[in-house]
């Protein structure tokens, strides 16, 4: 009956989800990269009484599925009144415009951060004059006039686009090695899907999502360097980075919720698995202009654990994730876990520092620090006290 119960609780709160209160409509769905995007805001009263509106200084867009990409900021481009009154079924029109941040690439989704509205999608394509239509650049011109073959137009597959655009980051993505004993490495790979395109009429089916997740455990230090223990973890979800947002300090808070699956993928007396359902609340607090708190337990229980009955003893019914950071800077991530035992618990700490700065040449990704305690570093060994581990590392994605 757990089940049952549990999809009800995600799709009543989806349902609570409130319509939009504006309408973005963008100049052209196709923009080139860092190239300027010019959109029309439509604030409609759709009510049966005469409404005032507060009309935005400027409008913030993030990213779908890219937490670590910047936003873009559209300004109004003439003057307006900072609030308007309409009559029932009135509209009113205000102009906004904006440069795209550097770095995004292929078909994207942006999300008004504001205030409710629907999602924009679009696709970036090669720099503005190379378009089809579009006049040569002066380099493409003078290359020809001097009887040289210019460089072919860069076109973008709409199907790679709309397949990469659907793959985004899921957990963090990392390689990190070290010891306290014996040297080891660790590593994750962390993806997921979006089954529907989000131009769908049902706005609850774009949030659904497919998860794949591998953590293994390297042995570094053995003869065969064979790999400790592999953990995968399938799984089904619904998300909402955003399910409601208060102008309180900016305050926002998403949900996340759905089944997964957990397996070492052994035989016999090394097999480990277990299912579980569970949700995630996640409530964000800006911290000044560009730092950030989170607080995300994953309350969860289980459907199954054949393998492994007595393993809420060891690993509990909530992982406790806290962050706190700069959004585009240095950030540090606890992952907390109290089993029903007494004695067992463990503490994970994982600090990142980018990497793209001239110190480090402008490379890609994070510096990455790894410190665990406790009991269940791998699933094969849940009901163990491993030592403490250090390790050093690249993080891909955090």
């Amino acid at each position: 009956m757990r089940c049952p119960l549990f999809l009800c609780l995600i799709a009543c709160l989806a349902a609570g989800i409130a319509r939009a209160d504006f309408l973005l409509a963008p100049e052209s769905a196709t923009v080139a990269p860092g190239g300027r995007v010019e959109m029309t805001l439509f604030v409609p009263n759709d009510s049966a009484q005469e409404r005032s509106f507060d009309l935005p200084a400027q409008i913030t867009l993030r990213p779908r599925g890219r937490p670590d990409a910047p936003s873009m900021v559209l300004e109004a481009t003439e003057p307006q009144q900072a609030q308007v009154r309409l009559a029932p079924g009135e509209f009113h029109r205000a102009r906004y415009a904006g440069t795209l941040p550097e770095g995004l690439a292929g078909e994207i989704v942006l999300e008004p951060v504001d205030f409710k509205a629907p999602p924009l999608t679009f696709v970036i394509g090669a720099p503005e004059g190379s378009l089809a239509g579009e006049p040569p650049s002066s380099t493409s011109a003078q290359a020809t006039a001097a009887g040289e073959t210019p460089a072919p137009d860069t076109e973008l597959d709409p199907d790679a686009a709309r397949f990469a655009s659907a793959f985004s980051p899921y957990e963090p993505n990392y390689f990190s090695a070290g010891s306290h004993g014996p040297t080891n490495a660790r590593y994750q790979v962390s993806l997921k899907f979006r089954f529907f395109n989000p131009e769908t009429k049902t706005p609850f089916l774009e949030k659904i999502f497919f998860g794949y997740s591998q953590n293994s455990i390297w042995d570094l230090s053995s003869d065969s360097k064979a790999f400790r223990d592999s953990t995968y973890r399938p799984s089904l979800f619904f998300l909402d980075d955003t399910i409601s947002q208060w102008t309180f300090w900016g305050t926002k808070l998403g949900i996340q919720g759905g089944f997964e699956h957990e397996s070492n993928g052994k035989d016999g007396a090394d097999s480990r698995s277990l299912n579980i359902v569970f949700v995630r609340p996640t409530l964000t607090l800006p911290i000044q202009t560009n730092h950030f708190i989170s607080v995300s337990p994953k309350i969860y229980d289980y459907l199954e654990d054949e393998d492994n009955p007595d393993i809420a003893e060891y690993r509990g019914y909530v992982d406790l994730l806290l962050k706190i950071g700069e959004r585009d800077g240095w950030q540090l991530a606890t992952t907390l876990r109290k089993g029903t035992n007494p004695d067992a618990y463990s503490v994970q700490l994982d600090a990142s520092f980018p990497l793209k700065n001239a110190t480090f040449g402008n490379l890609g990704g994070y510096l990455h620090l790894q410190y665990f305690n406790g009991y269940g570093e791998s699933l094969i060994d849940y009901n163990e006290r491993v030592r403490p581990q250090f390790r050093i590392g690249l993080m891909i994605t955090r």
